[in-house]
């Protein structure tokens, strides 16, 4: 069996509307004069410091990490405001009960800062499943999701290449793949099957009702 590392934002949590509102009245404070919005798409997988830098380069540190706790609490004040569509993605419980049941390993690695972290662990209960201390986040410490990825399965004690990655970001599967993660399946929630596909993964779903527990047998090969 394979270890399980899950992302949580657009993977658990189908939210990439929420990060786009809030991101957006970001972009407007820094663009006063634009009355477009930028793709989604930019703020799927990358940190925010990542994303301010592409965003803005002009802007300090102070003030990157000033526009990213800005950014996040809009984003927190749109769940609340969101409730409908503030729930784990379809499947993901009875999920998490198979690899309890089997006895296998997971982890979760999300590149959302210390506050959501704790969000997200009172708004979905996420403590039956996960012990908050074991949980990898954007912490200003990772260089990217692929270091993350790798300190998620070091506090497992498994490699990467003992590892299955569930993610949704083109950027995240592609750092998985080139960190040699065993296995990786992409959630369509931003990204198509083609694309997830095309970045390295090995098998794709819609949600969690889709997952066939034969994935986790690493006798199985992969379809490459």
């Amino acid at each position: 069996m394979f270890a399980v590392l899950l992302d949580f934002n657009g993977t658990m949590f189908f939210d990439a509307s929420l990060h786009l509102e809030a991101w957006s009245k970001v972009y407007q404070e820094l663009y006063p004069e634009k009355s477009t919005s930028p793709d989604a798409r930019l703020f799927c997988g990358p940190r925010n410091d990542e994303i301010l830098r592409n965003m803005a380069p002009w802007l300090t540190d102070r003030q990157r990490e000033f526009y990213s706790e800005m950014k996040e609490e809009l984003y927190r004040l749109a769940c609340v405001s969101n409730s409908e569509i503030t729930h784990l993605v379809n499947g993901t419980q009875a999920f998490l009960r198979l690899l309890q049941e089997k006895g296998v390993p997971f982890g979760l690695a999300s590149a959302s800062i210390e506050p959501n972290i704790d969000f997200f662990f009172e708004t979905f209960a996420l403590g039956q499943w996960f012990r908050r201390e074991d949980v990898v986040f954007d912490d200003g410490t990772y260089s990217n999701k692929g270091a993350m990825h790798l300190e998620a399965a070091r506090r497992l004690g498994v490699y990467l290449a003992d590892c299955l990655v569930i993610e949704d970001s083109l950027s995240s599967v592609r750092q998985a793949r080139q960190n040699g993660a065993g296995r990786i399946v992409g959630m369509c929630s931003v990204a198509t099957d083609r694309e997830l596909l095309a970045a390295g993964a090995d098998y794709t779903m819609d949600d969690f009702t889709q997952f066939d527990p034969a994935w986790l047998d690493r006798d199985r090969p992969n379809p490459r």
